[in-house]
């Protein structure tokens, strides 16, 4: 990081003015010295250079010198680096001074005729001095120069230094006690070169590194009373904030901070160049583009590492590879096995890696960011790299460590060989299934089937379970692998239940001749005739797919009705078999119109009953039972069901699993009013249809497309239905499409257009023989387009033709909504009558925001009479604020404000809810006791009571008395 003055300054200032400390001591005439050190990248060259500025600018003569490993070799290279750096800096006068006194100091004066008119500034002759010399003239050189000015002697990378300059070093090292002058050495700790016995001799004194004795040791050369080592370490969060912004030169989100911290772990040289990287390829230090300097792998550091290993011991290299593959299962005895050291080998690699700031002080795991660990593993060569990390898997997996941990092994190797490392990854997949990832079970799935050894039943076994894992959250790909195995099975129970693994909702992708590999082994299981009870379950699952699969087929429909007769009006649901079979033949039935409300609505609640509520159900008929409820318009019992198998969703469903779930719970809602709870539900699920689910289910999609034109976004029904990947070929998927473009059209005031789309619509599903209404009211809304078109005739043919199918149906709260149509577009009198029909069905449910509309309609017709319009606005109103309906609010609120206007009397009369409870409370009664008397709650009497005082004007029960006397006055006047 040479030159990265804005880094150094960052967390560096104790260790500045401990420097600038030594730099006073040293010109008042104390020698000492300075060891800067810390792991690599830690940024020890740019402390060096901004030393280097503080020197200058205080009047030092500095000499320095770059050890290095290409000049190790190289007699007296670091030595000759220093002289040159004083030449370059010096008068040549002085220069040649200097010299002319360090060769005088030697015995004989080797070097005394150096001629003083050279026109370029004369150099010594390094030849003509022996080892033996150098170290002397070094210290008079020294001795010399600091006679005129205070001096400044740094080497950096000390560990490269060629064994002459080193020994050279020790003497004016001894000697510097008594000269004004700060030796100033950076060393990477660990290195190999730095256990040299030279090196050892210079810094031993402060290191407090294994040495010579002091007895050992000249006088001059015991421990000096200022000697200072300045231990550098990693940047901290707010400076690394602060580089950020500085490369960016715009706000940070504190994630890509997080990121490129972690990418680095604060090291300096590593996060400079992750910068510098990632400004190269023009991110921004943004969330969006965290996960992309994530992965980043910068050429500088990849160089770095490759020369720090280089110059190691091959031991040390295996050692760091070895703590690379065990990542945080890393110990001593795993270490040095697939290391293959012994223990005195593995204690010198860990403790050189650990002095190098590779390895954590602490614990046998890599530190520094894992741009380290990720770099080290790719420079591990690709056999090596597979050895290990299938002995590591082995190893893991045999010594007790969970599944998944020894998987994670296998999915680094190229290849995997053997059933031992198939056998890890399959455990691995269920531990990962058991706590709800199916997506980390159907990777450890995914590298087994790269086994070249898995053939026939064995890989079909492999890729069953893949499928079971996949159905969770990638549909598509769980029926390609079930269609890929079941050729490869041996017997036709194995290819009966691969099949019934498959959920029904998810079997209708035509591309994958799913149903044409059903029916094949349907009819092999039905021809073997068995007894077996596996098999006869398995034939009634395989059945059940089949009435599914075939549900849009009119002559399959007839056969399954029969079907349906014939298991008698309370068939068994004693097993999953049996409850699948009854459950697709009441889908049959349901949408066929063929059998009525009450009768299917008794086998559903039977059903659930049975079924426990959790996740898996998607992956059986139950959500098919769960909509016919819905349609009967009984959902009670389904909304606890549901809320449980949600809970249990959440915590180890898939994608697929809560998408369902949503969708079912969004049904259930839309049935029972609650529209923004329904809106709220598909929503959910459809942001969870991603393309890696392949799109929901069919019959998920057309909940979703139900529940928003329900709630007044037939755009979303239209997107929804647009996307899916049987939008065209889906009879009932292509109905639904017409419907939204039609309710689109309306909105655009454009009823011809929207007439055309929902006649279109209602061709698609009479073509398939689904007649009942609930499915999709199409004929209610011609009928609608109609009477907005003016023509009266044809809308009240349409709407009746849909009451009579309602009628068969026999589901009050469906019946009420058709009639509201109905009675909006019969004219006189008997359209006012079809209104209080609709309202009086639909007070006998728990729907209140259709009740709502067939109060509204019944108030705003002509025919309606003054009194009975304005109870049934205050109806409305009641149910609005009972249960918090937002739509028809501003349009039933604004009618009475009209009707009170041409009374003249107040908007703000109370609803008869309200007189109860006021009366009531205006007698002394608690909230608790007027709750008791009416059978409501106590929050719904505290609810109407605020509403009054709203109404009267007044602030509180005190004040009610004398408020209603008063308005029984206004009322008799």
């Amino acid at each position: 990081m040479r030159g990265s003055t804005t880094t150094v300054l960052l967390e560096r200032e104790s260790a500045l003015a401990e420097a600038a400390a030594a730099l006073r001591r040293a010109e008042g005439g104390q020698g000492s010295s300075l060891v800067v050190q810390g792991p690599m990248g830690v940024g020890r060259s740019a402390f060096l250079d901004a030393l280097s500025t503080l020197t200058r600018e205080q009047g030092f003569l500095l000499l320095r010198a770059q050890a290095s490993a290409a000049e190790e070799w190289f007699r007296l290279g670091v030595v000759r680096q220093l002289v040159d750096s004083l030449r370059a800096v010096v008068p040549p006068e002085d220069f040649v001074g200097w010299l002319r006194k360090a060769a005088a100091s030697l015995p004989g004066g080797t070097w005394t005729a150096i001629p003083t008119d050279d026109p370029v500034t004369p150099l010594p002759p390094w030849s003509a001095l022996t080892w033996q010399q150098v170290p002397r003239w070094l210290a008079g050189l020294l001795g010399s120069i600091t006679e005129a000015r205070p001096v400044v002697l740094m080497v950096d990378d000390l560990q490269w230094a060629d064994t002459e300059s080193l020994q050279a070093l020790a003497l004016p090292l001894a000697q510097r006690a008594r000269w004004p002058i700060l030796f100033v050495f950076s060393v990477l700790p660990g290195d190999v070169r730095g256990n040299q016995q030279h090196v050892r001799d210079l810094l031993t004194p402060w290191l407090g590194a294994p040495g010579p004795s002091a007895a050992e040791v000249p006088h001059a050369c015991a421990r000096p009373p200022h000697h200072r080592t300045l231990e550098l370490s990693a940047l901290g969060a707010d400076s690394i904030r602060l580089l950020v912004e500085q490369t960016f030169r715009e706000p940070t989100d504190a994630v890509f901070v997080e990121t490129v911290s972690a990418r680095s772990g604060g090291n300096p040289l590593l996060l400079r160049t992750v910068l510098d990287e990632a400004h190269y390829l023009r991110l921004r230090p943004t969330a969006a583009h965290a996960a992309v300097a994530a992965t980043l792998r910068p050429e500088r550091v990849r160089q770095r590492l490759e020369a720090f290993f280089r110059s190691q011991p091959d031991h040390v290299r295996r050692a760091a590879h070895a703590l690379t593959v065990l990542g945080t299962a890393a110990d001593a005895p795993f270490v040095a096995h697939l290391a293959e050291l012994d223990d005195l080998g593995l204690t010198e690699s860990i403790d050189v890696l650990r002095r190098a700031g590779l390895v954590d002080p602490r614990h046998f795991r890599l530190t520094a960011g894992t741009v380290l660990r990720d770099l080290l593993e790719e420079s591990m060569p690709a056999e090596e790299r597979t050895a290990m990390r299938g002995v590591a898997a082995e190893l893991l997996h045999r010594t007790g460590h969970p599944a998944e941990l020894a998987a994670e092994q296998l999915m680094g190797a190229i290849s995997l060989h053997g059933p031992e490392a198939v056998r890890i990854l399959r455990t691995a997949a269920d531990s990962a299934l058991r706590r709800g990832s199916p997506r980390d079970a159907a990777r450890y799935l995914r590298r087994a089937l790269l086994d070249p050894s898995l053939s026939g039943r064995d890989r079909a076994l492999l890729l069953i379970d893949l499928a079971t894992a996949e159905r969770s959250f990638a549909t598509a790909a769980s029926l390609r692998h079930v269609v890929e195995a079941v050729p490869l099975l041996d017997s036709v129970r194995e290819r009966a239940d691969a099949i019934a693994r498959l959920g029904p909702l998810q079997m209708d992708p035509p591309a994958f001749r799913i149903d044409t590999i059903r029916a094949a082994v349907a009819e092999e299981l039905g021809h073997a005739g068995t007894e077996d009870w596996v098999e006869r379950e398995l034939a009634l699952r395989l059945e059940a797919r089949e009435h599914i699969l075939s549900a849009q087929d009119p002559e399959h429909i007839q056969r399954a009705l029969r079907r349906f007769r014939a298991l008698g009006p309370s068939p068994r649901l004693a097993t999953t078999g049996e409850r699948e079979l009854v459950t697709s033949l009441m889908h049959i039935a349901f949408v066929a119109n063929t059998v009525p409300a009450e009768q299917l609505t008794g086998l559903c609640t039977r059903l659930l009953e049975q079924e426990p509520p959790t996740p898996e159900h998607v992956h059986t008929t139950v959500p098919l039972a769960v909509n016919i409820l819905a349609g009967t318009g009984q959902v009670e019992g389904a909304a606890n069901w549901l809320r449980e198998a949600n809970r249990l969703a959440q915590r180890r469903g898939g994608d697929v699993e809560q998408a369902v779930i949503h969708c079912e719970q969004a049904l259930v809602a839309l049935a029972d009013g609650q529209r923004a709870y329904a809106q709220e539900k598909i929503i959910q699920a459809d942001a969870l249809a991603g393309p890696e689910t392949s799109g929901l289910p069919t019959v998920c999609a057309a909940v979703l497309a139900i529940v928003a034109m329900n709630t007044g976004r037939p755009e979303l029904a239209e997107q929804i239905l647009t996307q899916h990947r049987l939008h065209t070929e889906n009879q009932h998927l292509a109905a639904l499409l017409h419907a939204a473009r039609g309710s689109l059209a309306a909105r655009r005031d454009e009823p011809r257009t929207a007439l055309d789309h929902f006649r279109t619509a209602g061709r698609h599903t009479e073509r398939i023989g689904w007649l009942n209404p609930v499915v999709l009211p199409w004929s209610s809304c011609v009928a609608l387009m109609h009477h907005r078109l003016g023509e009266p005739e044809e809308a009240l043919a349409a709407a009746e033709l849909e009451v009579g199918r309602y009628r068969a149906w026999g589901s009050d709260s469906w019946l009420g909504r058709s009639l509201i149509v109905l009675g909006r577009v019969t004219p006189g009198r008997r359209g006012t009558e079809v209104l209080e029909e609709a309202v009086a069905l639909l007070e006998k449910g728990n729907n209140a925001y259709d009740l709502c509309r067939a109060l509204y309609a019944l108030a705003t017709r002509p025919e309606t009479g003054r009194s009975r319009s304005s109870s049934a606005l205050e109806r409305a109103q009641q149910l609005i604020e009972e249960h918090d309906i937002p739509e028809p609010a501003a349009w039933i609120r604004g009618k009475q404000a009209k009707k009170a206007g041409k009374s003249g009397t107040s908007g703000n009369r109370l609803t008869p809810s309200e007189r109860k409870v006021t009366r009531l409370a205006a007698t002394g009664l608690s909230n608790s006791e007027i709750s008791s008397q009416l059978g409501t709650s106590s929050r719904m009497v505290e609810k109407h009571l605020t509403n009054a005082y709203r109404k009267l004007g007044i602030r509180g029960r005190p004040e009610l008395r004398p408020a209603l006397k008063k308005l029984d006055g206004e009322q008799r006047s």
